[in-house]
């Protein structure tokens, strides 16, 4: 009788368990090739385990104690895949729901940004808000959702002005996201792989896309783009190459790839997937790779370099600066570069004490800017803190206008020449920074055009959606920095160097190169 009863345990068990794993393949919550990593991951180990109590049974064959343990296992099972399910899994948002959240966002951005309108008519805007909101189905997944808040926001061509991933990126979903699985480069409108994510479906690096998912590649770079919140085409090419961005796009599904073989120049297809591996790997080489955000070195007895990753280090970077051009004073360095490609930004101050060692005439962060007051800033005592409280009316613009920064007294100002790298990713306060260096630095830019352009719309302020909880960044400043043109256009450097496709496959650092060579001929 009790065999009986744990038979038909087991049944039930594994039916169950059988459903679990067609609902996961089916609905494509997780790929398959994650779904039997998961299983062996708690397979193994249960053996393992199994393997060693069994050594202290006697008087029962190896055979009969794993059936009795296959009910645990399964039940083990079941409980794991479920929890996987359930954390990774959308929550369904009701239409009317997500209309208001939506409806929210709008009214909220109209309040805020300073002229949020400026790239598009509001009488435009209403028309595609109004057809997005018609085509929205009665339940909508967190995905579908936020694609949607991108959607909407890319229509206002302002960078700070867009969702966060927080409702997307919950628990254990960034690790089973079927993410795009390469490193990819736009080199003049080509997608290039520069970098493979996966263990599994390799392609040979320097190798051309030519469509993914029967998509060529003008028309996927146009889908890519109208997810993305930017100003300039620089910067939209350093965006839409995310890897989760271009798997947001495919609603993480399968991707079909042709491409043509770097080597061999020959046509050929795959369909792969991202999930779990892919993004194992790419976390890993991020770790490994991962640039500390100051560091230095001397590349030879008369070439200093600085690289400069990100405007986030405020316990550090005074000691950093001080100590960095003392060595550089002590060593008689008379060549100083400054890296800041990649540098998205964060906390102007640290930008400002690097131009207090390397600038020899007064100079300004930003030369002009514009505000507009709001409730919602009024509440957070920004309005307070920065314009006044005399400033307090909803909806008024306040223009401002910025005296010039003195320099201190610095005894170890560098006197050398100061070359500044950039690029498409730098943004943000690392293009205000660039901004300064080309108005007051005297000093020569080689690379790339900076992502962040010189005119444009600043100073971050968040907020969240009631229902949904989504946080949606968007600009209560409109800041003119030094020499800045209002043209939707980067900083330019005095010499145009970018890496070619080969630079990336060889890892060869063609600007760093150019700079070093420039500076040896002078």
């Amino acid at each position: 009788m009790i065999i009986k009863k744990l038979k038909l345990k087991i049944w039930i068990a594994s039916i169950l368990f059988g459903i679990i794993i067609i609902y996961m393949i089916v609905s494509r919550v997780i790929i398959l090739r994650d779904i039997i990593l998961l299983y062996l991951v708690i397979l193994i180990p249960t053996l393992i385990i199994l393997s060693i109590e069994f050594l202290f049974r006697k008087g029962i064959p190896f055979l009969e104690f794993l059936k009795s343990k296959i009910f645990g296992h399964l039940l083990t099972m079941i409980f794991c895949l479920g929890f996987v399910i359930y954390t990774i899994s959308d929550q369904p948002i009701l239409k009317k729901n997500a209309i208001n959240d939506l409806d929210f966002m709008i009214e909220s951005l109209e309040n805020i940004h300073p002229n949020i309108y400026q790239e598009i008519s509001k009488d435009s805007f209403q028309v595609q808000y109004e057809s997005i909101k018609e085509d929205l189905p009665l339940m909508i997944s967190n995905v579908h959702f936020y694609a949607t808040c991108a959607r909407l926001t890319s229509f206002f061509r302002t960078a700070h002005t867009k969702p966060m991933a927080n409702i997307i990126e919950n628990g254990m979903q960034k690790f089973f996201r079927n993410n795009f699985p390469y490193e990819i480069k736009i080199i003049e409108n080509r997608i290039f792989i520069i970098d493979n994510c996966t263990l599994f479906d390799k392609i040979p690096k320097g190798s051309e896309i030519i469509e993914i998912n029967n998509k060529n590649v003008i028309q996927v770079i146009n889908e890519w783009s109208q997810f993305a919140s930017y100003e300039s085409e620089a910067y939209r090419n350093f965006l839409i190459t995310n890897r989760a961005h271009i798997g947001i796009w495919n609603n993480f599904r399968r991707f079909k790839i042709r491409y043509k073989e770097f080597s061999t120049g020959k046509l050929k297809v795959k369909r792969v997937n991202g999930g779990l591996v892919s993004n194992f790997v790419m976390g890993y080489k991020k770790s490994t790779e991962r640039k500390p955000t100051l560091l230095y070195k001397e590349i030879s007895p008369d070439i200093g370099y600085i690289g400069f990753f990100s405007f986030h280090d405020l316990e550090t970077y005074k000691d950093f600066f001080n100590s960095t051009f003392t060595e550089l004073q002590n060593n008689e360095i008379k060549n100083l570069i400054i890296d800041i490609r990649g540098n998205q930004g964060g906390h102007t101050i640290i930008g400002r004490e690097l131009m207090q060692y390397i600038f020899h005439q007064p100079f300004a962060e930003v030369d002009s800017s514009i505000r507009k007051v709001s409730n919602e800033l009024i509440a957070t005592g920004k309005v307070d803190r920065i314009l006044g409280a005399d400033k307090k009316v909803p909806g008024k613009k306040y223009s401002q206008t910025f005296k010039l920064i003195q320099l201190n007294e610095n005894p170890v100002r560098f006197d050398g020449k100061t070359y500044l790298l950039i690029d498409n990713a730098t943004f943000s306060a690392g293009q205000g920074f660039a901004s300064s260096y080309k108005c007051y630095g005297e000093g020569t830019i080689v690379g790339e055009e900076t992502g962040g352009v010189t005119v444009n719309f600043a100073d971050v302020h968040s907020f969240n959606l009631p229902n949904t909880g989504l946080e949606i960044w968007t600009s209560w400043q409109k800041a003119y920095f030094p020499c800045g043109v209002d043209n939707n256009r980067g900083v330019q450097p005095d010499y145009f160097v970018s890496n070619t496709i080969e630079d990336y496959i060889e890892k060869n650092d063609r600007i760093l190169n150019f700079t070093i060579d420039l500076i040896n001929n002078e």
